[in-house]
């Protein structure tokens, strides 16, 4: 009975340290899952950065919302502006083909690619006696060399059938895209130090799609 108890007290403290191990993430695999879950729309990658942030900052400082609920609200919301601009008669008939040509549009975004290039502590602007983990990274996503265009200013005086030929033209060009721009972007992790072990998190992960959002529409044009 004594060597039951001292084996399966040997198996918790291993698995214990195990588990430990497997919450010590390097500075530029959290970054993977934050640009996964913020660029990428990744609910998987969502519910890994988590579990990982629950450790050092509680439930309450963990990303509450479906990723995938999120990138079909943004389809939705891009659909209505742009039909918002058209006559009743013609928003009506090309509901559909604004909707498809906007989800392509947003599934190209969400299928951008990074390659991080260095990644170094420097010191916090706000707070002198703190580090923080600057990650530098390429941002790259493909775009259609030259994509379908319409005069804003003339875009009430379209036919129905005319804006529907548009936007699926559009749609397939987006679809066969074959130009990739890049850029050089930074991100910032926070440290949070406990013992000998080095967390890394940010509260304000909507920088990062905010900056990958305003690049790759300024190359659509």
């Amino acid at each position: 009975m004594k060597n039951l108890k001292i084996t399966i007290l040997v198996m918790l403290m291993f698995c214990a340290q195990n588990f430990k191990s497997q919450n010590i993430l390097s500075p530029e695999n959290v970054f993977h899952l934050y640009f996964n879950s913020f660029v990428n729309f990744d609910d998987d990658s969502l519910k890994e950065l988590n579990s990982y942030v629950i450790n050092f900052l509680g439930k309450d400082n963990t990303h509450k919302m479906n990723l995938e609920d999120a990138y079909n609200q943004k389809v939705d919301n891009l659909t209505q502006v742009f039909l918002s601009n058209l006559s009743a008669d013609v928003s009506s008939k090309c509901k559909t083909e604004a909707h498809d040509y906007f989800d392509v549009l947003m599934n190209n975004f969400r299928s951008g690619t990074y390659k991080v290039k260095t990644i170094k502590s420097v010191t916090n602007p706000e707070l002198k006696d703190q580090e923080i983990t600057e990650v530098t990274y390429e941002i790259s996503f493909k775009v259609p060399s030259n994509l379908a265009s319409l005069n804003m200013g003339d875009i009430k005086k379209i036919g129905g059938g005319e804006m529907k030929k548009h936007l699926i033209e559009a749609a397939n060009q987006l679809k066969r895209a074959d130009k990739t721009v890049t850029a050089e972007q930074k991100f910032n992790l926070y440290q949070v130090k406990n013992g000998s072990d080095t967390y890394y998190w940010n509260g304000g992960p909507q920088e990062l799609l905010w900056k990958a959002t305003e690049f790759y529409f300024r190359n659509l044009n």
